[in-house]
């Protein structure tokens, strides 16, 4: 049982771990490609850069999802605190544990459903860059399962160590 439990939070780490990088190379993607759209539009003839309106639909998708991870992994991506403050012991844990199956459910849901629409979207191509409409919906559908994962994580956290590791955050990191 313990292996399995340093699976979970193997699991859960790697994918925060991947989440915390795809939010700084996305959050850097995003600022440069702003910035050198706004530079060109005020110093180029042209107008800015056609890609610089596409680029940034695709990459958005990701940076949001990617912080949704990390609060989920913080156990802070549901705002119940006031139904857990009116509760106590093991009737809180099974409020938490039922909010984060619903939460798990919605999230496995939309991700089906992200890519039912992807498939469909795929057949579509961006003017400039041609990159496939569905980039965004995979992405979400990518977001919605890892979401998924970790709220299983740190309920298993909570039912291993209890309500007081509900909450993980790091030193330098705020909570959402």
């Amino acid at each position: 049982m313990e292996n399995v439990l340093k699976a979970v939070d193997t699991t859960a780490g790697a994918i925060v771990a991947l989440s915390r990088f795809v939010i700084i190379a996305s959050g850097i993607a995003l600022t440069v490609v702003t910035t050198a759209n706004v530079l060109a539009r005020y110093t180029l003839q042209s107008g800015g850069f056609s890609f610089a309106q596409e680029l940034p639909l695709l990459i958005f998708p990701l940076f949001i999802l990617a912080g949704i991870v990390i609060a989920a992994q913080a156990g802070g991506h549901m705002a119940v605190e006031w139904l857990y403050d009116q509760l106590e012991g093991r009737l809180r844990i099974a409020a938490f544990v039922t909010a984060n199956a619903i939460s798990v459910a919605a999230f496995l849901v939309l991700g089906y459903q992200a890519v039912v629409v992807a498939e469909i979207a795929g057949v579509e191509h961006s003017p400039v860059l041609q990159l496939p409409n569905s980039i965004g919906y995979y992405a979400l559908a990518v977001g919605a399962l890892l979401v998924s994962i970790v709220t299983v994580c740190a309920t298993l956290r909570v039912l291993r160590l209890g309500w007081e590791h509900r909450t993980v955050i790091g030193s330098g990191e705020m909570p959402l």
